[in-house]
């Protein structure tokens, strides 16, 4: 934030091998932390179902299904999955939390490591599934996994939420404070993806007509980009090497993602934003105004090189190229 808000408390929790921090605005600072302190124990409880190291949760669980094989899942890796093949799908994969499978020698629950160029077994561009298909059903929810008669078709499951799990636990947790009577709160995990509820301001949370939501940093360091936009009631994620370092593979070649130097989005949904901010980085930009174009609520800016920056679906957010 780059402004001092006197009412504003803020709290910070370590999970997901980063730092969530909850500001919220509320003179009533002891009530704040109650609900924060709640809204963090949310994000702890989805850590234990969608961290793949641990053999025990509901992903290391999916990633070790047999071909044909099927899992009983709660309804939070449900949604957290079918909303990653949705992208997966609508980007023409851009974005897939399967890519680690086409990495040679990688396993469930193996340390993060980049393919040299050449070294991926195949592109997963334009694969037919995910190797994966999220089930709703009566019953409940389910990961299915489908029948394979040659061994050389079967698509190995190595599911990594890096990229939608923590916008997720950012919007479970933004309910929790919502449900906690919470006007004006903002939420992030670990800078990389941010959720603004109502204003910074306590006065204009409770109903004020002049709104200013929560100031966020977006592409400060860009000659051209936003140095800082207004969020409120809605996300925003970046991707980029200054954000994830060189570590961002582009899962339609397998390979270390080359083109974009970072990108940004911004929808309602944290986990949307946080998917899409990485699809965005590995896609060019005609596909990413293609996409806007299709989807007006989405926002996205993309630094193409350093003295090309460019904004789609501007008017979405207010305080873009520092108009506040």
């Amino acid at each position: 934030m780059n402004e001092p808000f006197p009412n504003v408390s803020c709290f910070a929790h370590e999970a997901m091998t980063t730092i969530f921090e909850i500001f919220i605005s509320d003179p009533d600072g002891e009530y704040a932390g109650q609900a924060a302190r709640a809204a963090f124990r949310e994000i702890d409880r989805l850590e234990g179902l969608f961290n793949r190291f641990d053999p025990g949760s509901e992903i290391s669980r999916i990633n070790r299904l047999p071909g044909g094989g099927e899992i009983p899942v709660g309804i939070e890796t449900f949604a957290c999955l079918s909303l990653a093949e949705s992208v997966r799908r609508e980007t023409g994969g851009a974005f897939d939390i399967n890519a680690r499978a086409a990495i040679p020698g990688s396993s469930a629950g193996s340390p993060d490591s980049l393919p040299s160029p050449g070294s991926a077994e195949r592109a997963t561009a334009g694969r037919e599934n995910s190797g994966f298909t999220p089930v709703s059903e009566p019953g409940g929810f389910f990961i299915r996994r489908p029948e394979v008669f040659d061994p050389r078709e079967e698509i190995r499951l190595d599911l990594d939420l890096g990229g939608v799990g923590k916008g997720y636990a950012v919007d479970r947790a933004m309910d929790v404070l919502v449900e906690w009577g919470v006007s004006g709160a903002l939420i992030h995990g670990g800078t990389s993806t941010a959720l603004a509820r109502g204003s910074a301001d306590p006065a204009e949370a409770l109903g004020s007509d002049r709104k200013t939501g929560w100031p966020v940093g977006a592409g400060a360091g860009w000659a051209g980009a936003p140095p800082r936009v207004i969020l409120t009631d809605r996300a925003l994620s970046g991707s980029g090497t200054e954000v994830k370092g060189g570590h961002i593979l582009d899962p339609r070649t397998g390979r270390a993602a080359r083109g974009n130097l970072a990108a940004w989005a911004s929808t309602p949904s944290a986990a949307l934003s946080d998917a899409l901010s990485t699809a965005f980085f590995v896609m060019s930009p005609d596909d990413v105004e293609a996409f806007s174009v299709h989807h007006p609520d989405t926002w996205a800016c993309l630094v193409v090189s350093y003295r090309d920056v460019r904004t789609y679906n501007p008017g979405l957010l207010p305080g873009s190229f520092g108009v506040l």
